[in-house]
Parts: C-alpha cells; sequence; structure tokens
C-alpha cells in the first residue's frame, strides 16, 4: 500500500531487507524508541492484514493487504537487526509514563482488533479500512516524531519512508471508502 496515493496500484515499494540497508553505531533513545514502537504498531498491523486478506470481499483491499503484509514483515526484520545491532531489545517499554512524551504506545488495541475480527461480511471492508486508516495515521505520527528527534541517519529515513509512505496509503483507503 506504500506511494500508492489515489491511483489503481496496489503494490508499496519494496523496503530495504536487514541484509541490504546496514545501520551505523550512531542513536539516540529517540531512535531506539521508535524502532521499538514500530516493531509493536507492525505487529498490530499485520494481525489486521491477516484478516483482511482472508476475511475481505473487494480485490483491492486483499491486493493491499498482501502487499502490506510483505512490506511489513521484510521492515520488522530489518528493525529487529537494527537493534540487535545496538544491543537493544526489540520489545517496547509498555509504561504509560515512558511514551507520554509522543502522544503513547500504538492505538490499534485487541478490542479494535477483535471487533473487526467478529464484523459480519457486510461490513468486514468498510470496518478494515475505518481501522487500517486510523492505524496508519498512527504510523505518520510516529514517524513524523522519529525525523525530529532521533539521530541515526538511516533510521530516520527510514521513518520519513515509513511517513510518506503511509500517508499514501490513507490516501488509497479513503478513495476505496469514497467509491
Amino acid at each position: 500500500m506504500g506511494g500508492c496515493g489515489t491511483s489503481s496500484s496496489t503494490s508499496e515499494p519494496p523496503a530495504p531487507t536487514s541484509e541490504a540497508v546496514q545501520v551505523s553505531t550512531t542513536h539516540n533513545a529517540a531512535d531506539v524508541m521508535y524502532l521499538q514502537m514500530m516493531i509493536a504498531h507492525h505487529g498490530q498491523g499485520l494481525e489486521l492484514v491477516q484478516l483482511a486478506g482472508t476475511r475481505a470481499q473487494q480485490e483491492e483491499i486483499k491486493t493491499l493487504a498482501a502487499a502490506v503484509q510483505a512490506t511489513q514483515d521484510d521492515e520488522v526484520t530489518m528493525m529487529r537487526s537494527w537493534l540487535d545491532t545496538w544491543s537493544k531489545p526489540a520489545a517496547v517499554d509498555h509504561d504509560p509514563a515512558a511514551h507520554a512524551e509522543h502522544g503513547g504506545l500504538p492505538a490499534t488495541g485487541p478490542e479494535q482488533i477483535a471487533a473487526l475480527r467478529d464484523a459480519t461480511v457486510t461490513d468486514f471492508d468498510r470496518s478494515f479500512i475505518n481501522l487500517f486508516v486510523a492505524h496508519q495515521h498512527n504510523a505518520v505520527e510516529i514517524s513524523q516524531w522519529e525525523e525530529e528527534r532521533g539521530k541515526n541517519p538511516e533510521v530516520r529515513d527510514f521513518a520519513r519512508r515509513v511517513r510518506e509512505s503511509r500517508a499514501d496509503q490513507i490516501a488509497q483507503m479513503l478513495a476505496y471508502l469514497n467509491s
């Protein structure tokens, strides 16, 4: 769902794999927190697109879900490898106080995922798009925060690409809702 805008294309430009993009050792706490939060965020997103892959009625949504899954699987691998390089854990600190400065942890909760899982066939596509727009908007916000506060050039560039591609995904999904 990457740099697709509102065109009919639904493929996202491939994210670099962990082997293709090495990360420099220069980093700060914002870089680490961003990667940890995005790994958690991607986990939620992957749950959503896996549901869409099996339950969506519109082929465009199934194609979108497959593209997101492939991209985010690669991104998670890359982010984990960068944290490993820095000897930092991949798990995010779940203390809300640790995330107050940037608006909190990723917002898609288990209740929302369960509600999507329980959505009727006729409501699923619209429910998925509404939830996934909000989910991807959260990725845009977190990425903006990293771009402003991060120190590592590779992580900041990754955050820029995430911000841009997820904004394009949002525009594409809103076009689905309006069609």
